[in-house]
């Protein structure tokens, strides 16, 4: 028996006597005494015997798993692990390890302008964690990002850029799950009055414009469209956004990614499937409006998608425009990156060089404006670059 447990059950007699139910005259001042010097004398044998703990079982102790600490695993860890000193530059770095649990230690910093090694009044700052499994350092903090001989260990492990690489890897799985396919999802139809409040906004007010952005993005135009041919083709794409790292959670990526990246993607997936229905119907949308421009050679966004096209191949500052409005010709030199922009209504006549504007103003009012339909040609160092083509309802005329 261990010496631990033998002063324990000494203990224990002397109180079960002192209270008279172990014998018939029970312990008496003398007994306390005794058995209160031994605890003294076996003290320090008694916490700090690793050995001796290990022979009592929590059951037999359950007082053992309540300690902050085992002062022999304390007295181990002051002996055998020391700071790290770092010096550059004039500047004395001394970082220590704080272990947060079996797989990670904080890493703390304390930087010295002047002498050397750790000083006794002087902040710690947080460095960054230490993962004991791969040997690495992630989100280094600014203190100690010049520390260590591996320079891109700050940008490849940081914690905005693990944020990053989360949220990209799980819209990445949630998408292969979704494979593009509605049929995928498990329900057919919007029950959630914000994600149909939601929808409805979009249809008035955004999907006009996605579909036109999208229009002139693409290298199709109008006269490519052939029925049951060239139209807008929805992709769908997750809009998943991880809530900011906690403690635990940032660990629980860094062990595990693969489990982590899952584990985020199946919840994804089963708390969002409205709002990625609405996506589906979002695209649904966004398709019609886009039909609807192709079909409509009159649209002026054909217009404004050719000059687009045009200005984008040339690197000239200034341009000769020549429009014909309200039945007159008129030539005049504006700057060209007006042209190489969308234009939804009218071009500014504030572009165009001030003799001009005075002379368009003229003939055509101080209010006037001109648009993408009402240019005819734009000249550039005595080459074409844009010249407005006859559309299939007025070439069928």
């Amino acid at each position: 028996m261990s010496e631990r447990q033998a002063v324990y059950d000494d203990v224990c007699r002397v109180l079960t006597d002192f209270e008279g139910n172990g014998s018939e005259e029970g312990a008496t001042p003398a007994d306390l005494y005794s058995v209160l010097v031994r605890v003294q004398n076996a003290w320090e044998s008694i916490i700090t015997a690793d050995s001796d703990s290990a022979e009592m079982s929590e059951s037999e102790n359950p007082s053992a798993i309540e300690q902050p600490y085992d002062r022999g695993v304390l007295v181990s860890w002051l002996s055998d692990t020391g700071p790290y000193i770092h010096k550059a530059g004039g500047d004395c770095n001394v970082i220590v390890r704080v272990r947060k649990n079996a797989d990670f230690d904080y890493l703390y910093i304390q930087r010295q302008y002047q002498g050397d090694g750790i000083k006794r009044n002087s902040n710690f700052k947080y460095a960054g964690v230490f993962c004991k499994q791969d040997g690495l350092i992630y989100d280094a903090q600014y203190e100690a990002r010049n520390l260590f001989d591996d320079s891109r260990f700050q940008d490849m492990r940081s914690a905005e850029t693990l944020h990053e690489q989360l949220k990209s890897a799980v819209r990445s799985s949630v998408e292969a799950s979704i494979a593009n396919d509605r049929d995928n999802l498990r329900i057919v139809e919007l029950s959630s009055e914000q994600e149909i409040k939601s929808l409805d906004n979009f249809k008035g007010h955004h999907a006009s414009d996605k579909a036109r952005n999208t229009y002139l993005g693409n290298d199709e135009d109008y006269s490519d469209y052939e029925e049951d041919g060239v139209g807008y083709e929805f992709t769908f794409q997750c809009d998943y956004s991880p809530e900011p790292w906690t403690d635990d959670s940032l660990l629980a990526y860094i062990l595990d990614p693969a489990d982590y990246v899952s584990s985020e993607a199946r919840k994804y997936i089963k708390e969002h499937q409205e709002h990625m229905l609405s996506e589906f119907l979002a695209g649904d949308m966004i398709a019609e409006e886009y039909e609807a421009i192709i079909k409509n050679p009159a649209n002026p966004v054909h217009f404004v998608k050719r000059i687009m096209r045009a200005m984008a191949l040339s690197s000239a500052k200034t341009v000769t425009v020549t429009i014909h409005k309200n039945d007159i010709d008129f030539t005049f030199k504006t700057e060209a990156d007006p042209l190489r922009s969308d234009c939804k209504n009218y071009y500014s006549d504030y572009r165009i060089v001030a003799a001009d504007r005075r002379e368009f103003q003229k003939l055509f009012g101080r209010s006037a404006e001109y648009g993408p339909a009402d240019i005819v040609r734009i000249e550039y160092a005595r080459s074409v670059l844009y010249e407005k083509e006859i559309m299939k309802e007025e070439a069928s005329q």
